[in-house]
């Protein structure tokens, strides 16, 4: 539990306050960005994942809340090991059979894994339309609800850079693709500063570090928001993405996105751009010598900025809980416990 997965759980107590949550996770060192209610309960296990998917079933138990829901393609696992008499709210945040770093056989047998747990009658809470899509094809009669992640803090007031700058946020790892933003930093060295919030690999984190950008480690989620906010632009290069919160508070706080071109940035209305080294790096350099395509991709974000509100959410998250417990729920926000 830790980076965007954590963030949106934590969003999700912040937008159903009414409801008592209760989060049990395993924690990664140094990556803590939830931002949870005061009163939500969190339960922090640290054993390996077998034993944690049995702590799931045992906490369940204990627990015994209106919904579970399961946050990641791996928590989705404890599908196969809770009973069926507790309703199922499944978030893959990105199936895993997504990833690029993987193997056609690695990402085919997660895709069968899905599929057989997908005949489990559960509720999918996707953050993305793509995501949405992807779990219809699972099981077209799966139950369906788009929830969007949402920014719950906007409009910091902070300076800009002096020199025109990039940012980028998220773990240094394969996913987020380091090594497309450093090259995409080398074609643009000496003329734009580049910045990478966060950490993770050392390795990647060195070829960032030769290739001229700036990375701050592990910071704050309020400091994280800050830095992006202070920056003119936001390129995302993620590989394979759920709906990166962290794109989604760059647009919140007014900071165009360019991001690059993956289903799910298509999907959620982003600014996109073939992901090759020499597009990414021609698009950066226009967005700061060229007015015309500058407001272009500022009139995008924008857009897409107005539908980040909690508000946006709302309903959404409370209609899918509801059809998580079934027929016999009489109105809204009646489940009293999740359990995430």
């Amino acid at each position: 539990m830790g980076g965007g997965v954590q963030n949106a759980i934590s969003k999700y107590t912040q937008i159903l306050p009414a409801l008592e949550h209760v989060v049990l996770g395993r924690p990664r060192t140094g990556e803590a960005s939830g931002e949870f209610t005061s009163d939500t309960r969190v339960v922090e296990y640290t054993g390996g994942m077998l034993k944690y998917l049995l702590e799931v079933r045992r906490q369940v138990a204990l627990e015994r809340p209106d919904v579970v829901h399961l946050h990641s393609s791996f928590a989705g696992l404890s599908r196969l090991l809770i009973p069926r008499a507790f309703p199922i709210a499944y978030s893959p945040h990105c199936y895993a059979f997504e990833r690029k770093d993987k193997n056609v056989a690695w990402r085919a047998t997660l895709w069968m894994a899905e599929w057989v747990l997908a005949r489990r009658r559960q509720v999918l809470v996707a953050v993305s339309p793509h995501e949405a899509r992807l779990g219809k094809s699972l099981n077209s009669k799966m139950d369906v609800h788009y929830v969007p992640n949402v920014v719950t803090e906007s409009d910091l007031t902070t300076d800009k850079t002096i020199l025109p700058s990039v940012t980028m946020v998220g773990r240094i790892g394969n996913q987020k693709d380091p090594r497309l933003f450093a090259a995409v930093a080398r074609e643009c060295r000496g003329e734009i500063d580049f910045h990478w919030v966060g950490d993770g690999d050392t390795d990647l984190r060195n070829e960032l570090l030769s290739s001229g950008v700036r990375v701050s480690g592990w910071v704050e989620p309020r400091q994280a928001r800050r830095l992006v906010s202070e920056s003119h632009l936001y390129l995302h290069t993620g590989s394979w993405e759920a709906a990166p919160i962290s794109a989604a508070e760059a647009a919140a706080n007014s900071v165009p996105v360019i991001a690059r071109a993956i289903p799910t940035m298509e999907s959620l209305g982003y600014f996109t751009v073939n992901g090759s080294v020499a597009d990414l790096s021609q698009s950066v350099k226009q967005y700061f010598s060229d007015h015309q395509f500058r407001q272009q991709v500022a009139a995008q974000t924008l857009e897409l900025a107005n539908t980040l509100a909690p508000s946006s959410a709302y309903a959404p998250l409370s209609s899918a809980y509801v059809a998580a417990v079934g027929p016999s729920s009489p109105q809204p926000l009646s489940p009293k416990k999740s359990t995430e």
